[in-house]
Parts: structure tokens; C-alpha cells; sequence
């Protein structure tokens, strides 16, 4: 008689089966569409947070590349010890705005308030774009357009903040998408879910650098209604529905450095085009600047190299020997530089050995760029030695304004305040925080005529995108790196906005017209 076994138990299905199953995944598809923040910033019980009392920055990547990303509002965190100073009164500031809403002094009404993001990177390594440096700067500024719109109590009293209307206030938002912005997508998830409610966000600033993922950001915003402002941007392919940029593109940056070039004998404009070859909007739209304005200059002179900063860095990095042989073999004069401003230093080293080719000529350098002089800081005794000078077209002229040479009006009033809230001038060296300075004035300009004009205590962000179209003729901003002018058919670039041309060693000389975007 055979023995009676038991029946085998049927197989589990797969957990993705079923009603549970197909539940459990429509959570996960929801938490990718907002961002994955979550995903990325591990199982929710505080263990990859970046601190215990700011639940919305988690620590993202993995070994060397981990670091902290997401939003930082009342709760002050210095995403590098170099960073604290200015993060705490960003915090406080906001703070502040916060209780003028929730407990106004006796007698007093409560005052409404707005947030605008900065987003940007707030970490730094030897391979970003940003060093330290510049974020610690971008942020001053940024934290100086803040002030200055709501009369913080850190201003003189003798100084006037220059911004339209006084409410709403400002809480400046720090929203931290990697060193090389490549967690961009959860945060902007995160920035996403912030424009509803009582206090909306209304503006996202700042915005990095101009490379691929920037880019992708700011589609992902437009896609979410949030107008954007660009504080460095200057790559001409980096555009989208609703991003503003108030620098100059880098066609403008050809164009000024073409005006300046102009006026040197025939003989000496004889140029070599070294350009970064890497998948870097900036630099390949300043490569392509080059060739559409100095065609006769360049002709077929030109070399490339890989650059060392930024997530793509295949190849052997900053390897000027065929820029040198060829420079050397051609005898150029004019060297267009199309490349980072971290590898400059490495371009100009190289060059002050010509000499062993015979090469005795001297050498200009031509950059259309923000803070890429300041970047290569270490050389400038090297570029009196080796008869070699920096040509930049730049956003800014710090250095020639803070003496009140050529100043825009604008930056009196901003250096004023920057001054009152004990930052000192060697900050402005580079000029990010006059240009994030701007960058988050912009968004204030446009959101206070919103209110001004309709009664509104919050304008939303389809208001802001609106108003920021309308920014010119009676309504121009009187940013401190210049009047800037914005309309409907500018694709968000700037009208108006000056163009220094800044010469190392030996000064700016006599400039000629001061060359402004279209």
C-alpha cells in the first residue's frame, strides 16, 4: 500500500505578481517620478542623512564620490566647514522671515514670504568645476540679494536696498545637486513638491554651470512650471522654456574679445584655437564661438585636448604637447583658449617654455569666461616671466569697479551691502557672487511687480515666469554686474548686459567701447 505523502506546497509567485505585488510597485514609480529622494538617501530611520535634524539632505553615491545633496531651509548645515559662516546666516535669515509670519512683533501685521531655491553645487573636489571657493562666493551673493530684499538687520541703516517693494520676504532655499550636479533629479523633485501652499516656492536660481546636466534640470523645471535664472550659464546650446541667464553667451564673449582683437596690427592676429574636446556645453559652444567670429584668425589652426574637470573626464587628462608643438611650429601669437578654467594654469605652463622651440614672441591668451583668471592665480608671476598675458571676456570687473572705474550703477549699492554684511572685497575677485547676486535679484524683481501690480500677498510661478518676460523699458533690473533687460523673444539671454575685457598682468589699458549683449 503506498505510503500517503504530503502534497507538495504550490511555489510562492514571484512578489512582483499579484494585487500586493503591482501595489508595492506603483509606490516605487511614484517615488522615481518625484525624484527618488528617498531611494537614494537610504531606508528612512536618519542612517544616510547628512545630519539628524535636516531630514531633507541625504548623503548620495558611493566611496570617494559620496556626498551630501538635497534642501536646506531654516536648519542651518555647512556642507563644507568653508561653507558655515555664510550657511548659518542664510538659515537665520530665514528663520526670521519665518517668524515675522508666525509671530509678529506686538502690534505689527504678519508679513508673507516666498521661497526662492538656489541650486547649485555645495561640494567640491579636485575634479569639479566649482572649487570651494566659487560656491563659498556664489553663495555670499546669493545671501546679499536676500538681504537686500528684505532690509535684513544686517544692512546699515544708511544704505538703501535698491529692490522694488518691500513683501513678500525671501527665504532662500539651498538646494545642493552634487559636485558635478549630477543628482540634479532628486532634488529637483524635492524643489517640485515645495511650490504649493502658503509659502511656495516661486524661482529656482543659480542653476551651476553650463554643462549636460544643467541642461536636463532646467527641462525638468519647465516641465514642472518653475521659471529658472542661470547666474553663470553662458553656453549658447543650454536653453529651455522657462530658463533665464543673466550672463552674456559666450557669442557675446567673441564678440567683445573680436572688438578689443581688432585694433592690434594685421600682423599679429595670427591665432591657434586649443579647445577642450570633452561632452561640455560650455566649452563647445565657446569652441564654436570662435570659429564663427575669428574665422580669419583662426582658419584651419586648431588642436584639442581632454580637460581634467567634471563627471567626464575619459582620456588622458590636460595634455597640452600637441598645443605647444603646434604653436611653436606656427609661431601664433594668439592662443584661443576653449577650455575650463582649471586647466588654464596647465596651458600656461606649458607655454612658458617656448622659448626651447624658438618661439620669442610674446603670447595673449584670448578666454571668454567667468573667474577663469582667478582660477589660474598660481601663474600670474609665471605670466610676467614668460612675456604672457590673459585676454577674458568676462561677466564682471570686480577689481576696476570696487575702485569705481567703469562701474555699473548697480554695483554700488550691492558692494554697500555685501560690505555691511561682513564680507570682504577679495570675494568678489572671481565675480560669482555678483553674478549670483543678480541671478536671485532677478527672481525678486519679478515676483515683487507681481505683487505690486495685482494685491497679492504670493505670487505663484507661473505669475514669476510671466513677469520675468516684462522685465525691460521701465521695469529693467538694476543688477549689480549691469541694467539687465529681458523679454519674450530674447530666449532668455539678457539685453543690455555689459561685457568687460579683463588683461593680466598690466590692467585693461584703454578698453575701447564697452561692448553690450543685443
Amino acid at each position: 500500500m503506498p505510503l500517503n505523502r504530503p502534497r507538495p506546497l504550490d511555489e510562492l509567485p514571484p512578489w512582483w505578481k499579484g494585487r500586493q505585488g503591482i501595489a508595492a510597485l506603483v509606490v516605487v514609480l511614484a517615488l522615481l517620478a518625484g525624484g527618488g529622494f528617498w531611494l537614494l538617501g537610504g531606508d528612512g530611520d536618519g542612517e544616510d542623512r547628512c545630519a539628524d535634524d535636516v531630514p531633507a539632505l541625504v548623503l548620495a553615491g558611493s566611496g570617494g564620490d559620496r556626498e551630501c545633496i538635497g534642501v536646506m531651509n531654516e536648519t542651518a548645515y555647512a556642507f563644507d566647514p568653508r561653507l558655515k559662516d555664510v550657511t548659518d546666516k542664510i538659515a537665520a535669515e530665514n528663520r526670521r522671515v519665518r517668524d515675522q509670519w508666525e509671530k509678529p512683533a506686538a502690534g505689527r501685521t504678519p508679513v508673507p514670504y516666498v521661497k526662492v531655491a538656489l541650486l547649485t553645487p555645495m561640494t567640491a573636489s579636485d575634479s569639479s568645476v566649482l572649487p570651494i571657493e566659487e560656491i563659498r562666493s556664489s553663495l555670499e551673493g546669493a545671501y546679499t540679494a536676500q538681504c537686500r530684499a528684505n532690509a535684513c538687520p544686517g544692512l546699515s541703516a544708511v544704505n538703501a536696498t535698491g529692490v522694488h517693494g518691500r513683501t513678500p520676504q525671501i527665504q532662500l532655499v539651498l538646494a545642493s545637486e552634487g559636485r558635478n550636479q549630477v543628482h540634479w533629479q532628486p532634488v529637483v523633485g524635492q524643489l517640485a513638491g515645495m511650490t504649493g501652499g502658503e509659502h511656495p516656492l516661486v524661482a529656482v536660481a543659480g542653476m551651476g554651470v553650463s554643462v549636460p546636466e544643467t541642461q536636463q534640470a532646467s527641462d525638468e523645471l519647465a516641465k514642472r512650471k518653475i521659471p529658472a535664472i542661470g547666474a553663470v550659464l553662458t553656453a549658447t546650446n543650454v536653453n529651455s522654456e522657462r530658463l533665464f541667464k543673466v550672463s552674456p553667451s559666450n557669442t557675446d564673449y567673441a564678440k567683445a574679445l573680436r572688438r578689443r582683437l581688432d585694433r592690434l596690427p594685421a600682423e599679429q592676429r595670427r591665432g591657434y584655437l586649443v579647445f577642450d574636446s570633452r561632452d561640455d556645453n560650455y566649452v563647445r559652444t565657446m569652441r564654436q564661438a570662435y570659429d564663427e567670429v575669428f574665422p580669419d584668425y583662426i582658419d584651419k589652426r586648431r588642436v584639442s585636448f581632454v580637460g581634467t574637470t567634471g563627471p567626464h573626464t575619459e582620456g588622458m587628462p590636460s595634455l597640452f604637447f600637441n598645443a605647444f608643438n603646434n604653436i611653436c611650429l606656427t609661431k601664433s601669437e594668439l592662443v584661443f583658449y576653449a577650455g575650463r578654467g582649471r586647466d588654464l594654469a596647465d596651458l600656461v605652463r606649458s607655454l612658458s617654455s617656448r622659448s626651447q622651440c624658438g618661439h620669442d614672441k610674446p603670447i595673449t591668451i584670448v578666454v571668454g569666461s567667468q573667474g577663469a583668471v582667478q582660477q589660474a592665480g598660481d601663474v600670474m608671476e609665471l605670466l610676467k616671466d614668460s612675456r604672457i598675458t590673459l585676454l577674458e571676456a568676462s561677466a564682471t570687473d570686480t577689481e576696476q569697479w570696487i575702485r569705481a572705474n567703469g562701474a555699473p550703477n548697480g554695483f554700488k549699492p550691492f558692494l554697500q551691502s555685501f560690505r555691511d554684511l561682513k564680507f570682504p572685497d577679495k570675494e568678489l575677485s572671481d565675480g560669482y557672487a555678483v553674478m549670483h547676486h543678480d541671478s536671485v535679484l532677478t527672481a525678486v524683481w519679478a515676483l515683487r511687480m507681481v505683487t505690486g501690480q495685482t494685491g497679492r500677498e504670493t505670487p505663484d510661478v507661473q505669475d514669476v515666469f510671466n513677469q520675468l518676460t516684462n522685465l525691460h523699458d521701465a521695469a529693467v533690473v538694476p543688477a549689480a554686474s549691469g541694467d539687465l533687460s529681458f523679454d519674450d523673444a530674447s530666449d532668455g539671454w539678457p539685453h543690455n548686459k555689459p561685457v568687460p575685457i579683463i588683461q593680466v598682468p598690466g590692467g585693461s589699458g584703454d578698453p575701447g567701447p564697452l561692448y553690450k549683449t543685443s
